[in-house]
């Protein structure tokens, strides 16, 4: 199971509890039709997060950054990429300060 297909499960549950529990709020009183206040904020949000999870599951939408849709094999090969990167620039990174500190010191001896 990909990380997209998880939360997209975790948003459906989490916005069908929210609907149930606007539901329930209709029902016991507690939120008014004819007087709206933040109550309707519980049914939206459920219905907002509803709405997300179809996009997430299929790597899609504002939270496709975050729960990306790939398997583990993928994934692991797609960070050992990212990590080997960060390591060459490191690498780059170290070759120029010794080049400059060569430089200096010779700058120096000559002076």
């Amino acid at each position: 199971m990909t990380p997209a297909h998880s939360a997209s499960r975790l948003l459906l549950g989490t916005g069908l509890g929210l609907l149930l529990a606007g539901g329930l709020g209709l029902i016991a009183g507690i939120i008014s039709v004819e007087k709206p206040s933040i109550g309707f904020l519980i049914p939206i949000i459920g219905l907002l997060a509803i709405a997300m999870s179809g996009p997430t599951r299929r790597g899609q939408g504002p939270l496709a950054n975050w729960f990306p849709n790939e398997n583990d094999s993928s994934m692991a090969i797609r960070v050992e990429t990212e990590l080997g990167l960060g390591q060459k620039e490191e690498m780059i990174g170290t070759a120029w300060a010794k080049l400059e500190h060569t430089m200096l010191s010779k700058e120096l001896e000559e002076e």
